[in-house]
Order: structure tokens, then sequence, then C-alpha cells
């Protein structure tokens, strides 16, 4: 009688049970009946006793994963934000170049360098830009540019809605004194 090895009998199972070989468990109580295991039919009466099995996925499952999605779990910013931040770092230095070239502190032929630089994200913002222009002598180190006085773009929502309010009283007014 010719006896089959356990680690056949494993792959057969692993074949049967669409599984690796690693997750096939065979009860050492039983070890006779599997070396006796001839056939692919052996293995699968082998199944069916319940002495050969297939362990269970290790991991967590979908499901569990799939709870921790929604939006209250995400951390970080969203790719949006993080797009508007860096166009308004950016919008920003480059304004910054074009006044220092409009003031002549800087010389055109350095513009596509510093540019190339402000393009890549070396400056983390304008004071940093600054310093390294003075570093490495782009610019004076006593230079100092001009202040700009704020000015707001967008008026508040209740200074709007007044002003729709008062619009809205003077047509009134117009038409009682032509009367």
């Amino acid at each position: 009688m010719i006896i089959m090895a356990v680690h056949t009998v494993r792959r057969l199972a692993a074949e049967i049970l669409n599984v690796g070989e690693n997750r096939i468990k065979i009860n050492s109580d039983s070890m006779s009946e599997v070396l006796n295991a001839m056939t692919r039919a052996d293995v699968k009466t082998l199944i069916d006793k319940g002495v050969v099995k297939a362990a269970p996925k290790k991991g967590r499952k979908k499901i569990e994963k799939k709870k921790r999605r929604g939006r209250g779990s995400r951390k970080g910013k969203t790719a949006g934000q993080q797009k508007k931040e860096w166009m308004q770092k950016v919008r920003s230095q480059r304004k910054l170049l074009r006044k220092l070239i409009a003031l002549e502190a800087l010389e055109k032929d350095d513009k596509r360098y510093i540019y190339l630089k402000i393009k890549s994200g070396i400056f983390r913002n304008k004071h940093a830009m600054m310093n390294y222009l003075k570093e490495n002598d782009f610019i004076a180190k006593d230079l100092e540019l001009p202040k700009e006085e704020y000015v707001p773009k967008k008026k508040p929502k209740k200074e709007k809605k007044e002003e729709k309010k008062e619009e809205a009283k003077k047509p009134e007014e117009k038409k009682g004194e032509t009367k």
C-alpha cells in the first residue's frame, strides 16, 4: 500500500477548498486516516468528516474596514483645501517677485531662477523668500518693502442686507413725492 505524504494531502485540500496551503488545518488525532488517503476523492471525504479544515482568514474583515471610512474618521485636509492654500501661497510669492522687479530691487536676469524656486515650493511663505533673497545677495540686505494698506474685497453680509433694504425703501419714497 502506498502512503500519501501529509504535504500532498495539504496541497490537494488547498486546491479543493480554494485557499492557500497555510490555511489548511489537519486534525492530529486522525493522522492515520490522512496518511491512508490515496486520491482526491479520499481527501474530499476527509474534508466532509471534518478531519481537514480551512482556517478562517486572518486580519480585519471588509465590513469592519468599510465602517471606518466615514467623514468623521478622516484625518487631514482635503485635496481642495490643500490646493487653495498652495494657490494662495504661490500667487502671493509671485506677486512679491513682480513687485521686487518693478522696484528694481531684483534684476530681471534672476527672475526665472527665483520663479522656478517658487514653483517648486521651496519657500514656505513670503518672509522665507525674502530671507533667501537677502542671504544669497539677490537683493540688498537693508531693503524694506513699502507697506500696503489692507483693503477688504467683500463687504460683510449684514452691510449688504442693510443696503438692499435702504434701496428698496427709496423707490417708495420717490413715488410719494411725485404725487
